[in-house]
């Protein structure tokens, strides 16, 4: 974000900010959807089996051309995904249980990291990203494994600048933020950092000024700092406000008149990071005024 014009922050010194340019996301490719794709398989076959009939071919082809296609690493020249594979995906997601989500949950984190895939689906009335952060994170019934890997997703669709402005521009960036700030208070740490991997990539591209989400978001990372965190997610948290904050005059009038105070954030564990982007951020607060 930021506001046109000079502004009192382009003085400043921010090394930390300005060194983290980039989307948190995860990018291991592990097994390359294998495990998956087999619990995948043999989910379609089970389900087949109580019906008494078999799964359809293209079904079946299907999920060996997704096996297929994750063989090969995202790369700036990737192919399109088949067809056939839009389409099972978005069966699965139609008519399964959200109990039995985690495997292709797990397909789709990996692949949004492909940029064809990742545009296709910012492009597309079926995008299957806002039915997920609705499902699995607004609502409190999805079991942790199945949770956990639609935060992947949601941190993944930032992966490309398609899927990143298609979450700012359907406007669900709110029913995003909003579970992600209840889970940054997670009793698990993957589901707290990746809580807070998420904020930060909808911060960096929020607009500024006095957006209501900015101002809302704002006063909810600050209000969550207020508790004791690990480091990463406390960092994290703590980056999102920065980039909220910078070159945003209102960002930082809100935060002084909830008495923010960013070098006094508490972490379990080592806080050299922390204590470097507070700094950061108490000197953007401080040209405010």
């Amino acid at each position: 974000g930021g506001e046109e014009g000079a502004h009192p922050h382009d003085q400043l010194d921010l090394p930390t900010l300005k060194s983290f340019t980039k989307p948190f996301l995860l990018a291991d490719m592990g097994d390359k959807g294998a495990k998956s794709i087999e619990r995948l398989r043999a989910l379609q076959q089970a389900r087949h089996a109580d019906g008494h009939s078999q799964a359809p071919q293209e079904e079946v082809d299907a999920l060996e051309e997704l096996s297929g296609y994750l063989e090969l690493p995202p790369a700036d020249d990737s192919s399109q995904l088949p067809r056939g594979c839009f389409r099972l995906i978005a069966r699965i997601l139609a008519q399964w249980p959200v109990a039995s989500w985690g495997p292709i949950l797990d397909v789709l984190r990996l692949l949004l990291l492909y940029s064809p895939v990742n545009r296709h689906y910012a492009a597309s009335t079926g995008n299957p990203i806002p039915i997920i952060v609705r499902r699995c994170l607004t609502k409190h019934d999805a079991p942790r494994l199945v949770q956990i890997r639609a935060l992947f997703v949601a941190s993944n669709v930032f992966a490309h600048d398609e899927g990143a402005q298609a979450v700012i521009r359907e406007g669900y960036g709110a029913s995003v933020l909003e579970p992600c700030l209840e889970l940054v208070g997670h009793e698990d740490l993957a589901t707290r950092m990746t809580a807070a991997a998420v904020l930060y990539n909808t911060a960096r591209l929020l607009p500024s000024g006095e957006d209501i989400e900015v101002l809302q978001l704002a006063s909810g990372l600050a209000h969550h700092l207020g508790t004791k965190k690990d480091t990463e997610t406390a960092f994290r948290l703590l980056l999102a406000l920065a980039q909220l904050a910078h070159r945003n005059s209102a960002a930082c009038s809100l935060l002084q008149s909830l008495a923010f105070d960013p070098e006094g954030v508490e972490v379990d564990g080592s806080d050299d990071k922390v204590k470097a982007i507070g700094k950061e951020l108490r000197m953007m607060m401080d040209a405010q005024s």
